[in-house]
């Protein structure tokens, strides 16, 4: 179930000021509620996120299907 709803600016703005590598166990929550689903955005929003880099990125990249959610999809 989605619990989570961002624009780009959700998680490119913290990956600034908040560098995966420093910040390692605050990036791993977040792949975690990635792979498990809980976060939503249209597909406008995920291919802005697949610009990311570093392993969030690569996360992204990997879980398009438990990501990207259009707000017209029955399913």
């Amino acid at each position: 179930m989605k619990a989570y709803c961002i624009d780009t600016s959700g998680l490119s703005t913290p990956l600034e000021h908040m560098p995966e590598d420093i910040h390692r166990s605050l990036w791993e929550k977040v792949s975690n509620i990635i792979v498990a689903g809980r976060l939503a955005v249209t597909t406008e929003i995920y291919e802005e996120l697949t610009h990311l880099n570093g392993p969030i990125g690569e996360c992204i990249k990997k879980h398009k299907a438990a990501l990207q959610l259009e707000v017209d999809d029955e399913s």
